[in-house]
């Protein structure tokens, strides 16, 4: 289901959101999408950096991509997660991207879940979030919850 009201305002994080982790407002930058130049094309994409603690040493990026269906979401990330990193896993006949997926049994997060490490990508409605750390300083506890509050921001909206 598209949802019309979906807006990189009605979900993104903000120092508000993230006071807990004394957070301060880095950087900021549009982005093409997960798949470019292949299809499926991002509507909008946006990428938020923060320094958690005040810290360059705790930097986190929030990254949103809006796409026209959720069949287009789930694709672009299913597909982009390969290019997030060059880092894969043996896998019998060659390798596979070190982003693996999460069963809804492990974790109740959104519709489509994939995690390396502290980094977390998922899939809600017409939505990719990727909720990354640069640096290895924060933890994967740290990061979900910050996903968490994300996915609550798209949940209210898609009320």
């Amino acid at each position: 289901m598209f949802i019309m009201n979906i807006t990189l305002e009605s979900i993104q994080l903000t120092e508000t959101d993230l006071s807990d982790y004394s957070a301060r407002l880095s950087s900021t930058q549009e982005l093409y999408s997960l798949t470019a130049p292949a299809k499926p094309i991002a509507q909008f994409g946006w990428r938020d950096r923060w320094w958690l603690n005040s810290a360059p040493a705790e930097q986190l990026s929030l990254n949103y991509w809006f796409y026209e269906t959720p069949d287009d979401a789930y694709t672009a990330a299913d597909i982009g997660r390969v290019r997030l990193t060059p880092r894969t896993l043996p896998k019998f006949g060659g390798h596979q991207t070190v982003y693996q997926s999460v069963s809804n049994d492990q974790l109740q997060l959104a519709d489509s879940v994939w995690q390396d490490g502290a980094n977390w990508l998922f899939v809600r409605d017409t939505v990719v979030v990727l909720v990354g750390e640069i640096g290895g300083q924060i933890t994967a506890e740290t990061t979900l919850q910050i996903a968490r509050k994300i996915l609550d921001k798209l949940n209210n909206v898609l009320k």
